[in-house]
């Protein structure tokens, strides 16, 4: 697999002491959606309606415009996400490696603040035989319910899996017990392949753009039926990307009607991108850094948040736990990587200037024709520089020898540090159906 880093050099982390918001405790309703571009979201602009109930919490809430992931991975990505610490601390550098034993999360810091924890998640990917993701949830529901090429159970769709998490949600408000919950959904991910019609996307399928690609430019698990041999038509695979985005958030919208908003904090993102064609990298994410896979949206609103405020410049997942703790008024996590951003989700600064670093091994099953390199790398980015870097050999690109050198001197422990436990056998089928070695 690959690995790509974003660096946007900039200053160091840090941010205010957290503010606990007047009134009662705030629970934390964390929704990660995987494999979710913000540019096909309605949310962000895109012409397409594929996200009425986003669209409703950015109205009332806050939307970042540059958010960005760490990784083109689930596993790695949000391992960052839930503990605010990059992959040489988390051990996570590939799907169905297990979080380091000794790390806080998000959920352990709630959970010793006297919040009900749960989690709810729908893909193997994460069930905590394969991951370890578990620490700190009262609740961490991970039964897998449906097929996916091939295996019984693989995945849960987005119906089951907010059916529980609202059941959940129901039985501590009527009991009074402030909770964090995290709710992951999986659809958006190949194979695109939504459960429900989206007859409301039918009237706007002129606005997705045709263009043949040759079967062998798809990695196998996208390759659905009917297929045009020796083409098929890329406005098919983005018009069930739609579809898919579409589902996940009818029923997303479903939770966030069931929750309490005058005391509730929302937040909303992605564990990474999709590529769509871009650098002729068709329907998936994992094996390229690029913007595509790398950009993500992310969403919050509660109490003590503006109404409809977009911030633009560059944030980080990484950024994602400081900031929602310091908006809920719960403790930071000790030795956090990412900023407090919470000044900016209010409108009052804006997000400072930070390193933004992202990472990824090959993982996907590809096979197909074009010659894309498996080998490590690291991709730099800042602002008026971009370079592409090998750490194994050293080789670079885009940048000369001795910004290449330093880089290299700079990213040292991501060279050397090792990955973490491995899942166990049992997650083997399910991830291999899901196109993972």
């Amino acid at each position: 697999m690959l690995v790509h880093v974003a660096l946007s050099l900039l200053a160091a982390c840090g941010g205010d002491t957290p503010r606990a918001p007047d009134g009662p405790p705030v629970s934390v309703l964390l929704v990660t959606l995987d494999t979710t571009r913000p540019d096909h979201l309605s949310a962000y602009g895109y012409a397409r309606p594929t996200s009425p109930a986003l669209d409703a919490l950015a109205r009332r809430g806050v939307r970042f415009d540059d958010a960005w992931s760490h990784a083109p991975e689930t596993g790695p990505s949000l391992a960052t996400v839930l503990t605010s610490r990059l992959a040489p601390d988390t051990r996570v550098r590939g799907n169905a490696e297990k979080l380091a034993p000794s790390l806080p999360t998000m959920a352990t810091v709630a959970k010793g603040a006297g919040r009900a924890t749960a989690a709810f998640v729908s893909t193997t990917l994460l069930r905590r035989a394969a991951c370890a993701f578990d620490r700190g949830f009262d609740v961490y529901d991970d039964e897998m319910t449906d097929p996916c090429f091939g295996h019984p159970a693989a995945q849960r769709i987005a119906v089951r899996t907010i059916d529980r998490a609202e059941a959940w949600v129901a039985e501590q408000r009527a009991a009074g017990r402030p909770y964090f919950a995290w709710v992951h959904l999986y659809d958006p991910h190949g194979p695109y392949d939504p459960p429900e019609p989206a007859p409301v996307l039918d009237a706007t399928r002129h606005l997705v753009p045709e263009r043949r690609v040759a079967r062998n430019q798809i990695p196998p698990y996208q390759h659905l039926s009917p297929f045009r041999e020796p083409f098929s038509d890329a406005a098919d695979f983005a018009d069930r990307y739609d579809r898919e985005i579409a589902y996940a958030d009818r029923h997303l919208g479903r939770l966030l009607a069931a929750i309490d908003p005058a005391t509730t904090l929302v937040v909303v993102h992605a564990d990474h991108g999709e590529s769509l064609g871009e650098d002729e990298y068709w329907f998936r994410h994992g094996n390229l850094l690029h913007d595509a896979a790398l950009r993500v949206p992310w969403i919050l609103a509660g109490p003590g948040l503006p109404r409809g405020l977009a911030v633009s410049g560059d944030v980080r997942m990484v950024d994602l736990a400081p900031t929602a703790l310091a908006l809920a008024g719960l403790p930071p996590l000790p030795d956090a990587a990412g900023n407090d951003l919470s000044a900016a989700a209010r409108g009052d600064a804006a997000p400072p200037r930070s390193e933004l670093v992202a990472e990824a091994r090959r993982r996907e099953i590809v096979g197909d024709a074009y010659a894309i390199d498996v080998r490590w790398k690291i991709r730099v980015r800042s602002p008026g520089f971009d370079a592409t870097v090998w750490p194994a050999s050293g080789e670079h690109r885009g940048c000369d020898a001795g910004a290449a050198r330093g880089l290299l001197e700079r990213l040292a422990p991501w060279r050397v540090t090792p990955p973490g436990e491995a899942a166990s056998d049992e997650s083997g089928a399910a991830l291999r159906s899901l196109g993972y070695r």
